[in-house]
């Protein structure tokens, strides 16, 4: 299987040789292209012509980032600034260099403020993308912007009659929607959640990070379907009327990402309790292996086998569980078996049905062959150093 690794991963390498560098973004364009060749060099082929290459398309894409006018992380200047802190972290984008090209954050913080202020808490689309990022580095720069998003999140979870929870964002329609609560890692709790990890860890607004921590984690479990045959935990849910639903097996949404994070903050928090409840979540969801029980029809992370295989490694590293290692490799396999199209980015191809095709090529983080490449990568070395863009780090 190593070897069949090491050949996809050369191949993913290739196939970015010919791409568009005019979308700049972390999930669907430059900015993650380049953060796989970074780890493909540091990991792989480390030679005077690769580095080369990623110098001028690093280069590229910091040019082409200034004045980007788009805020969020998936798509827009949070994402990339973060890639950016990363290098700079690395040592390889210098502190003069980091300064000019992310000069524009305090903008990005006044917009995660004023999309808070109207319920936009989204990881990917909202406020909690850019919050995410301003917390990897450099966090003692905006301690103010921290504690006010903070107020602003707890304005929007806790209500006058003491309800907690906060509204499902549409993000076609811009407008929260008052009784359902969203319970994706993509656009939901389980990444208020991780984010209150986060605060609690660099010790801002630590014990009101806790208390909100706990109360996602008792709303989380209030709401665990009955029927245990499929997922354990909903996509989306009402407040007022808790109709059963059940979710994929996914980064973005369900059983998976929910468990990770809940195991997250047993150990943040010190909980034997908490970790082995989401260990059973875990286990539960590592027997749903069929395409009906996970709804995985390609091998990107956000809703692919990459993801799932991601997942169940890092778990297996943290309790060095066998059911862990086991479903980790099986996701492994499958992630290399969907390298079967012709014509294709190193035999990749996205599900994305539309009226005219089931599948498209995508070079992204996200969904395409950058992400894969990453989780190739991660497999074989164990560094998980790239995936704090996943809210996956430790």
């Amino acid at each position: 299987m190593r070897k069949d690794i090491h050949s996809i991963i050369n191949q993913i390498y290739l196939s970015l040789k010919t791409r568009d560098a005019s979308q700049i973004a972390l999930f669907n364009g430059e900015a993650g292209c380049c953060l796989f060749e970074e780890f493909y060099i540091r990991h792989s082929e480390n030679n005077s012509v690769n580095t080369a290459r990623f110098e001028d398309n690093l280069q590229e894409l910091a040019e082409n980032s200034i004045g980007y006018s788009h805020t969020n992380f998936s798509g827009g200047k949070a994402g990339i600034n973060w890639f950016f802190s990363y290098l700079n972290a690395k040592h390889i984008l210098d502190d003069d260099s980091y300064e000019i090209l992310c000069e524009d954050n305090p903008g990005l913080y006044e917009q995660a403020i004023l999309l808070l202020e109207q319920g936009n808490y989204d990881f990917l689309h909202g406020a909690i993308g850019i919050i995410y990022h301003s917390l990897y580095t450099r966090a003692n720069e905006a301690k103010e912007f921290h504690q006010h998003a903070f107020q602003l999140l707890c304005k929007l979870a806790y209500k006058p009659d003491g309800q907690f929870f906060i509204p499902n964002y549409n993000l076609e329609k811009n407008t929260p929607i008052p009784d359902q609560v969203n319970f994706g890692l993509a656009h939901g709790l389980p990444s208020v959640l991780k984010l209150c990890l986060e605060f609690f860890k660099q010790d801002i607004c630590k014990t009101d990070a806790r208390k909100m921590a706990y109360d996602i984690i008792a709303l989380l479990k209030l709401h665990k379907n009955k029927n245990e045959d499929k997922s354990l935990f909903p996509s989306t849910v009402s407040i007022s009327n808790h109709k059963p639903n059940y979710s994929r097996v996914a980064w973005c949404y369900g059983d998976l990402t929910i468990g990770f994070v809940l195991y997250q903050a047993g150990l943040v928090f010190e909980d034997p309790e908490l970790m082995d409840y989401a260990i059973v979540i875990l286990i539960h969801t590592s027997k749903r292996r069929s395409e009906e029980e996970t709804v995985i029809r390609d091998a990107g992370i956000c809703h692919g086998s990459a993801g799932a295989a991601h997942i169940y490694h890092k778990m297996w590293h943290f309790t060095q569980n066998n059911v862990f290692k086991e479903t980790c490799d099986f996701w492994i396999q499958k992630t290399i078996d969907f390298s079967s199209h012709e014509d294709a980015l190193a035999g990749y191809k996205a599900y994305a049905p539309t009226a005219e095709q089931k599948y498209i090529d995508s070079h992204g983080l996200l969904d395409g062959v950058s992400g894969i490449g990453l989780v190739l990568l991660s497999y074989l070395t164990g560094d998980f150093s790239w995936d704090y863009c996943l809210m996956l780090n430790d």
